[in-house]
Parts: structure tokens; C-alpha cells; sequence
């Protein structure tokens, strides 16, 4: 049944996106301003600011940034390695920003300074089409700016910033050579298609044949963009991926909205609405994220796109952490350069009716499958469970299919070391972007199986072909916890099912049912930020903040402990100060059942 439900959706998602756009809508678009901002929404967030302290220090951390850009050079094109990426996002920042500015205070100097860093990126040479992304980002960038300073723009102005949209731009997505984002169900279909359909809405009066034709093919390509988020709302890429495409996809449905008063529909395909649980539930009670496949373990960070979210489903505890989290002292806002945008949405949101989310767990399937218990909303030492299954076949993902994360009394005991950034592996030659069994990418550390707190079979890397689906999910009063079939990610073993599950009290247990095709070496591996200590066989001692953690494994034969470096074991690996590894080994016989069950006890 969920397979049809997925398959509907997706039809029906196809059926609203291919729709002909013609060049006489392109003609009678609203006046500008036209992209997402929305009549009354100026003085909505006057008000929010003067009414909502959250509001109020949005505004003033926007102002501060923009003071800085003021005093600033213009943004020159500078590629770090084969991206120009870095570039384009300033720019998008600085414009946005510089333009929310003059739209709240009428203060000409920030249409001055928005219009200046417009037309230094419109004489670019061009905005590096052979990573596309960027391409989508600087069209995204422009294509705002010149909306909403329209009326400020000198008419010279305006010819050269539509020219740079036009042909550095939008026909560069008519080129066969990089039309392929098109054909992707990733985030860079979003990314491509959210900038064009922005830039195309933006220049229309001017070419309106090549604007309807742009849109027309991102509407009918988006389907596969929102694909990944069927059919419960994980998004496979990971956290935060999921902002960066999902982003994206907001600002192509709300420019679609505001210019032509109608969103084909694109928020009702499957999963997209409910990705933002998965998003509320990624993040832990530390503030720290569930950070697998390329995605970075950083500090707590403000997610503001929720915003659209909560006003979208009318359910305002999508927003309860971010608001709590607008009173730290420290604002780390994910995706700051939409900062502008996320106002808008913020300010449309009732904000006296944010409460907490009811629910302490929560799963979805999908190509990510994944399980969350929390023990609450309000403390930062509640305790925390994730696990997840999954391929290392998608996009951006990692060999970590059976791993998990877990929090209590404020420590995160098994970790996900996440991400390394690509420049520092590219840069060393380093062929990153192979998804076959034999590619490099699965020799880097922090990207294979024997860094995450998962199975290895003889320290072999995991099966790219496997995939380890969610079989069976226990939400009891005292217990929580999933059971995935890691069968066809490890090779060597007929059976392998791990079952993760938290008790009332927060113990965690960690149960792998297994048989193997011949003898061979099970490892059971937890990667730990915590000072490991082996105690007996049975036994290892992890200590962290005056907190103990006792990891006891229980087996029918013989078992081994072991605590692990996570030095760099190539000169191209990251470092991984601060953690280690630990776990046991167990010889595996030839088709004999053995069941592991390792207990994570907390002293209190």
C-alpha cells in the first residue's frame, strides 16, 4: 500500500508540474515587486518586530550584517578550486539583505549598495557553468534584487543585470551540456530550478518566449526534485541538505504564487509538507543534529524555514525550538543568506501559539529509513535515540546503514564524526563523487562503514548495492526502537538484523540477530566522543562531563572489547580529535545462528 500511495503521489505531482506555460502569461505578470514578497507583508514585519522579541533580534542581527556589507568591496570572482559557489551566495546575502533593508527603512544607501553588488556580478565573465550550482544560485541572487528594486534601478541598470540574468543565466539551462540537473532527483534539480524559475519570473517582460519555455521544463523536471521526500518526509540526502534543496523548492512555489497565482500544486507532493518533522526530529535535545551521510555536526543552529512550514500546515509547534532558540545569546541561523525571506515567513507565523510538539517519536521510510526517540522538548540533557538504515547508493551518503546516535544527562555517547569538507578532498585528488563498490570515496574515513557505529564483516566496506530497509517499528509504553535487515549491505552473512531500542529509564540496547555463508569476523563498532576504558571482556567504561556510560555485550561464545583510534589512517583524512572507537569481535561459523545484544547503561 505505501508503495502505491508513493506512486500516486508522484503521478499526481507530475500531472500538476506539466503544465504549458505560455508567453502571453509571461506578458501579463503582476507589476514588480512580484516574487515572493506578498501585498501587506512590509508592515507585517514592522510589527512582528515590534511585537516578538525573536523578531526583534532577527532585525537586529540583519542590520549588523548589512552595516558590514556597507563598508564592504564588492564581491569579485574568486573560484575556490572548481566552485564558484562561495561567490554566489555572497552575493545572493548581500543583495537580499541590502534590499530587505532599503524595503523596511526606505533608506536609499542599501538599494545603492544592493544595485552595486548586482552589477559587479553581472560583469563577471561568467558565473562558472561547469558547476551549475552556482550558476543557480548567482540567477537566484539577481533575480530578487531586481525584482524589488525595480522601481529604484536606473534604467541602465536594469538593462545590464536582465542581460547577466538572460545570458549568463537562464540560457545557460538551454544548453545540452548542462541540462542534465533536469534529469536528477536531488538537490540540485531544486537549486537549478528554483534559480531559474526566479530569474525567469524576474526578466519576463523582456523575453517572455525563452521565460515561458523555463519554466515550463522546471515544472515538468521538479517532480523528480521532490521525489525524495516520499513517502514520509526523510530527506536521503541528510539534515542539511534537506535546507538547502528544500529551500530552494519554497522560493520556486512562493515566486510562482506571488507572479502567477498558482503553485501547480508543488507543496502536495509526497512527504514534502511532513519533511519538516523530519527536520524537528533530526535535531537533538543538545542542539546537536543527526548528521549522517554529508552533513556537518555543528552547534545549535536556528532552522527559519520551518516558518513556512508551520504556516503551511497551520501547526505552529513546527516552529517551538527555533523560537526558544531566538533567546540564546549566540544566533546561528542555517542558510543565512535567506535570512530576508525567512522575516517574511517568520512574520506570517502566530506567534502566541507556538507550543511543543506532542509526539516523542517518530519514524518514516523512504530510501533513508529512520527512528527517533526524545525524551522531551524543553531540557537539553533529555535523552535522545536515532538510528537509520538505508544505501551508501544515494546521493551523498555514507556507508553508515545500522548506525546510530545517542544522547543522555547531555553527552552524546555514539556519534557520526560527519562530513569532510570537499575542497580538502578534492584538492588532495581524491575522486569524491564514485558511487560504485571500488571508488575512492569509500576509502575516506569518515564517509566508510568502519568509522560509524554499525556492523563490519572482516573490515570489509559495506555493500553499495545493499540497502537496509526498516522492517518492523516498536512504539510501546516502555520501549522504542525499529528492527532493520542489514542482509544485503553486509557481504558474508545469510541474516543479519539489528534491532535498536530505549527503555523508560534510557538504556539503550543494540541487538544483531545474524548468520554467515562462512567463517568470518563480526565488529560491533559505536564511535564516542567519551574516554573509553575496558573493564573485563563483557565490558567497556566510557566516561564524559562526570557522566558514566557502562556498553556491556552479552553473546553465546567468545567475544573481544576493543577501543580504536580514529587517527587519520591517510594524509587526505580529516582529523577526529576528541573521539575513538569502541565495541567488540566475535568469530562468526558457517551458517550457526548467533545473536549480539551490547546494553548502553547510564549510572546515574
Amino acid at each position: 500500500m505505501r508503495k502505491l500511495a508513493i506512486i500516486f503521489a508522484l503521478i499526481l505531482c507530475a500531472n500538476l508540474s506539466a503544465q504549458n506555460v505560455s508567453t502571453q502569461q509571461m506578458q501579463s505578470l503582476a507589476t514588480h515587486p512580484r516574487l515572493i514578497l506578498r501585498d501587506g507583508d512590509v508592515d507585517k514585519v514592522h510589527a512582528a518586530i515590534r511585537n516578538e522579541p525573536g523578531m526583534e533580534r532577527l532585525h537586529d542581527y540583519l542590520f549588523k550584517r548589512v552595516e558590514r556589507i556597507m563598508d564592504a568591496p564588492v564581491s569579485r570572482r574568486e573560484k575556490t578550486g572548481k566552485r564558484l559557489l562561495s561567490v554566489s551566495r555572497e552575493v545572493l546575502e548581500r543583495v537580499w539583505n541590502c534590499s530587505f533593508a532599503y524595503l523596511l527603512t526606505g533608506d536609499a544607501r542599501y538599494a545603492a549598495r544592493a544595485e552595486a553588488e548586482m552589477l559587479a556580478a553581472a560583469a563577471f565573465e561568467d558565473w562558472n557553468p561547469s558547476h551549475f550550482l552556482d550558476v543557480g544560485e548567482m540567477t537566484a541572487a539577481l533575480a530578487l534584487g531586481y525584482d524589488w528594486l525595480y522601481d529604484k534601478l536606473s534604467e541602465q541598470s536594469r538593462r545590464q543585470i536582465e542581460e547577466a540574468i538572460i545570458t549568463k543565466g537562464l540560457l545557460g539551462a538551454e544548453k545540452e551540456s548542462q541540462m542534465w540537473f533536469y534529469k536528477r532527483a536531488n538537490n540540485w534539480n531544486q537549486v537549478c530550478n528554483g534559480g531559474f524559475v526566479m530569474g525567469a519570473l524576474a526578466v519576463a517582460d523582456r523575453e517572455p518566449e525563452l521565460a515561458a519555455k523555463i519554466i515550463e521544463k522546471s515544472l515538468a523536471s521538479i517532480a523528480l526534485g521532490l521525489k525524495p521526500y516520499a513517502p514520509e518526509g526523510v530527506y536521503p540526502e541528510g539534515y542539511s541538505y534537506w535546507s538547502y534543496g528544500t529551500w530552494y523548492q519554497v522560493l520556486m512555489i512562493e515566486a510562482l504564487r506571488t507572479a502567477l497565482g498558482d503553485s501547480c500544486g508543488l507543496e502536495k507532493s509526497a512527504g514534502f509538507l511532513q519533511s519538516a518533522d523530519f527536520m524537528n526530529y533530526m535535531v537533538a535535545p543538545s542542539g546537536r543534529a543527526f548528521n549522517f551521510s554529508d552533513c556537518g555536526d555543528s552547534r545549535p543552529m536556528q532552522n527559519l524555514l520551518l516558518a513556512w512550514f508551520a504556516g503551511e500546515r497551520c501547526d505552529m509547534s513546527l516552529i517551538y525550538r527555533e523560537k526558544e532558540s531566538l533567546k540564546q545569546d549566540d544566533l546561528r541561523i542555517m542558510e543565512r543568506r535567506f535570512l530576508s525571506v525567512a522575516m517574511l515567513f517568520l512574520s506570517r507565523c502566530n506567534m502566541d501559539k507556538v507550543a511543543p510538539p506532542q509526539r516523542k517519536f517518530w519514524y518514516a521510510y523512504g530510501e533513508q529509513p529512520l527512528f527517533v526517540y526524545r525524551g522531551g522538548w524543553d531540557a537539553s540533557d533529555d535523552v535522545y535515540l536515532a538510528a537509520k538504515g538505508g544505501s551508501s547508493s544515494i546521493s551523498h551518503a555514507h556507508m553508515d546503514a545500522g548506525s546510530f546516535v545517542y544522547e543522555w544527562g547531555g553527552v552524546r555517547w555514539s556519534c557520526d564524526l560527519g562530513s569532510q569538507g570537499y575542497h580538502s578532498l578534492e584538492s588532495r585528488g581524491v575522486k569524491l563523487w564514485g558511487m560504485k563498490q571500488d571508488s575512492q570515496r569509500w576509502d575516506v574515513f569518515r564517509i566508510n562503514n568502519l568509522s560509524h557505529s554499525t556492523l563490519s564483516v572482516d573490515d570489509a566496506k559495506h555493500l553499495c548495492a545493499g540497502e537496509a530497509k526498516m522492517v518492523e517499528v516498536y512504539d510501546l509504553p516502555k520501549c522504542h526502537g525499529a528492527t532493520f535487515d542489514l542482509g544485503t549491505v553486509l557481504d558474508g552473512l545469510k541474516r543479519a538484523e539489528r534491532t535498536i531500542a530505549i527503555d523508560e529509564r534510557g538504556c539503550v540496547t543494540v541487538g544483531d540477530d545474524v548468520v554467515a555463508e562462512r567463517e568470518c569476523l563480526l565488529r560491533w563498532v559505536m564511535c564516542t566522543p567519551a574516554k573509553a576504558t575496558i573493564v573485563n571482556r563483557h565490558t567497556i567504561l566510557l566516561q564524559s562531563n562526570g557522566r558514566r556510560l557502562r556498553v556491556e555485550a552479552f553473546a553465546p561464545r567468545g567475544i573481544e572489547p576493543f577501543v580504536l583510534s580514529n587517527d587519520p589512517p591517510h594524509d587526505y583524512d580529516a582529523p577526529n580529535k576528541g573521539t575513538c572507537r569502541v565495541g567488540f569481535t566475535m568469530n562468526l561459523r558457517a551458517s550457526k545462528r548467533m545473536c549480539l545484544k551490547v546494553r548502553l547503561t547510564p549510572e546515574m
